[in-house]
């Protein structure tokens, strides 16, 4: 298998005006592949995007975008056509800088004060991305109250699956929690709603800013004093704070009890770049608020069909209650 990727990504440097001298694949497997190039221009790398064309397209772009701007993220090579990708099959290939630097550590509080001033400075930066004529747009602005509807209808025909597994330990406490959660996420959508969320939006819709998405450690590097973001894929339109909440909740929750120094820390090193005014606080800690751990905890069980035991559920619970138990603090 990795002989034939290797002979695959070959193939597909041919369209690239670039000499090679070696190939190694660093990920395999899956939808997304990723090759590592020696070449005369020095350590390239080659990427099949797994996404639907519409969303890479735009997400390509505004990399490119970001990338001759300034920003922090690998700049893109120009096949021979000068167009930033090649197209076989369903899939689009694209070459980016390869960039050298080590990955982030979140339980070093200087790595966790880079990282988050990363994602503060990738908002800054991506200000004023529009995508070329005929590139469709990809945005999500707007869109945060079907998300809740939809988690809690979810969270709601779940019930039916538990019903069905009388002797699971997982379903028998979900049955007998989730309808309090689930009141409780309906609540979050109209405090959402109470919030100035909508407000927001129809200013950003004039000015957009880009929201990476899935920014975490996995995407990002420490090279050289700056904070890099090698993967983009999943980038659109939506208001920053989203990347914060997806940054900040799941970190705390991971910690396996809320840790109120963490979450001042995550929110003072982004705001070592760029303020939020109180008015955007207040609805990304509403947004915070929506039960999105609890969620993903059931999604895995009933959702994905992984077996879990009980007590993952009921750590999800307790998190869940101390977590709104906080951010009320915060918003009142």
């Amino acid at each position: 298998m990795v002989e034939k990727l290797i002979r695959l990504a070959s193939s597909i440097l041919k369209y690239w005006d670039i000499s090679v001298s070696q190939i190694e694949l660093i990920q395999g497997g899956q939808m997304a592949l990723v090759w590592k190039i020696m070449t005369d221009r020095g350590p390239l790398c080659l990427k099949r995007i797994h996404r639907p064309e519409k969303k890479a397209l735009f997400s390509i772009y505004a990399q490119d975008y970001l990338a001759k701007k300034g920003s922090r993220v690998p700049g893109i090579i120009p096949n021979k056509r000068g167009h930033l990708y090649t197209r076989q099959g369903p899939f689009l290939f694209v070459v980016y800088n390869w960039i050298v630097g080590r990955p982030f550590d979140l339980t070093v509080s200087e790595d966790l004060d880079w990282i988050m001033r990363g994602l503060a400075q990738y908002h800054i930066d991506s200000e004023g991305y529009i995508p070329p004529e005929g590139i469709p747009v990809f945005s999500k602005l707007g869109q945060w109250p079907n998300h809740y509807i939809k988690r809690c209808q979810q969270m709601e025909s779940w019930k039916k699956i538990a019903a069905e597994l009388p002797d699971d330990p997982f379903s028998q406490l979900y049955l007998s929690e989730i309808d309090h959660h689930i009141a409780f996420g309906r609540q979050t959508l109209n405090k959402l709603l109470d919030s100035g969320y909508t407000e927001w939006v129809t200013e950003s819709l004039e000015n957009p800013h880009l929201c990476h998405q899935d920014y975490g450690t996995g995407n990002t590097l420490l090279s050289d004093q700056e904070t890099w973001i090698i993967d983009l894929d999943t980038t659109t339109f939506d208001l920053p704070i989203r990347d914060l909440r997806k940054m900040i909740i799941p970190l705390m929750g991971d910690q396996g009890e809320w840790n109120d120094d963490l979450f001042n820390r995550m929110i003072e090193s982004y705001e070592k770049v760029t303020k939020l005014t109180e008015a955007q606080k207040k609805i990304m800690f509403t947004d915070m608020l929506f039960p999105y751990e609890l969620y993903e905890t059931a999604n895995e069980k009933f959702g994905r069909k992984n077996d879990l035991p009980a007590d993952e559920l009921e750590k999800a619970l307790t998190y869940e209650e101390r977590k709104g138990k906080e951010i009320v603090k915060r918003m009142n």
